[in-house]
């Protein structure tokens, strides 16, 4: 009964995920500038046959898996995408939006932004290959930077600058004790008391990983950044359906700016189309 209700909320996700929704095109316009092959199979509904038939480049729902258990072509090919939507430009406006002034950092708010972030990148992602995910990088677990992504230093032309991405990760041990406040974090039983450990957190490992990371402004020019907060949702999402977390959603009024998105746009990673594994 389970998984077969499991089946059905997949399915439920499957347009979501399958086509440039009509929130995603409102909140990241510079997306269809690309007209990729894979998007022009997307939009021919001639071709929706030949989509069903192609569940593992069209999936119903993005499955974002650990960095560490990437296969050498997933972790190209997650590469490839982000190089890709770094030289048509998508990337650029991706990072001067993060660096404006919206109050995403260090309250309520870090966590559900920072969600709507990750869906549009992904979905930028999806242009060129639709079954690349956001991988998570679990620094509780993995308590070094990924090895794969070591020698992947972009340079990123936004619309105002020019990025050289560069860092400089500390020792195991200082990222180790950043973290350790985990599992007491996922113990609180509301979300003002989950998420403030949680932005401390956050905080503490871009500051290990150094350079770009460490600076919000440039921050998402690193491949790393999107891992990290992949993670970080991946340790909500845990919370949110825990005992302890109780299906409890932040209160925030209004838009989520500079998007139209609103909070409870940001409570069900299925409806937006994508689960950890």
């Amino acid at each position: 009964m389970q998984k077969a209700k499991k089946g059905a909320r997949e399915k439920m996700a499957a347009p979501i995920h399958g086509n440039m929704d009509r929130m995603i095109l409102e909140n990241l316009p510079i997306l269809p500038r690309s007209m990729t092959f894979s998007k022009m199979l997307e939009m021919d509904k001639a071709s929706a046959s030949l989509r069903n038939k192609w569940p593992w480049f069209f999936p119903p729902l993005c499955a974002r898996k650990n960095q560490a258990t990437l296969s050498d072509v997933e972790k190209a090919r997650y590469i490839c995408a982000f190089n890709m939507i770094n030289n048509d430009g998508t990337l650029g406006h991706l990072v001067d939006l993060h660096a404006g002034a919206y109050g995403q950092h260090g309250n309520l708010l870090l966590l559900p932004w920072h969600r709507m972030f990750l869906l549009l990148f992904e979905a930028a992602l999806h242009n060129y290959h639709p079954d690349v995910c956001i991988p998570y990088w679990d620094w509780n677990e993995e308590q070094y930077f990924p090895d794969w992504l070591a020698g992947i230093l972009p340079t990123v032309h936004t619309p105002t600058r020019t990025i050289n991405v560069i860092r400089s990760p500390g020792m195991g041990s200082w990222l180790a004790g950043t973290v350790s406040g985990t599992p007491s974090a996922l113990a609180q039983t509301n979300y003002n008391s989950f998420s403030g450990p949680i932005n401390g957190i956050h905080g503490g490992v871009h500051m290990w990983v150094g350079g770009t990371m460490s600076d919000a402004g440039v921050s998402p020019a690193d491949p790393v950044f999107w891992l990290h907060h992949a993670n970080l949702d991946r340790l909500w999402w845990q919370w949110y359906n825990s005992p302890a977390g109780g299906h409890q959603n932040p209160i925030i009024a209004g838009q989520i700016l500079p998007w139209t998105y609103t909070e409870p746009d940001t409570r069900n990673i299925i409806s937006l189309g994508y689960k950890y594994v």
